[in-house]
């Protein structure tokens, strides 16, 4: 996903778990995390709720392999951008990503 979202003009950092994305956000500023829901050390709750305690107006949008409606309801309550289920369409996250950092730019 990154390659992909790289080649269609957006600058990336990727992380492989929930702690070494905390360690990346205190080092530079991002519009936007992409995270999948279940990473090694914690899940999307606990990424979403750190995100909008430490860094609020940072844009969350969650993928996962869940297709729980209950859970994509519950993450956007908690402030994601929006919960987008897996297999991945690379075009839904280019659009999911576009319209968000659109909104963000209003």
């Amino acid at each position: 996903m990154s390659k992909f979202l790289t080649k269609n003009g957006y600058q990336t950092t990727t992380a492989e778990s929930g702690e070494a994305a905390f360690e990346e956000l205190k080092k530079q500023k991002f519009d936007l995390v992409l995270s999948d829901f279940r990473l090694e050390d914690t899940d999307g709750r606990e990424i979403l709720r750190r995100i909008k305690s430490d860094y609020p107006g940072l844009i969350v949008i969650i993928v996962s392999g869940f297709g729980d409606p209950n859970l994509a309801a519950e993450l956007v309550r908690m402030g994601a951008y929006a919960f987008i289920n897996k297999p991945i369409y690379p075009n839904v996250i280019l659009e999911t990503v576009e319209r968000a950092l659109s909104q963000k730019s209003v």
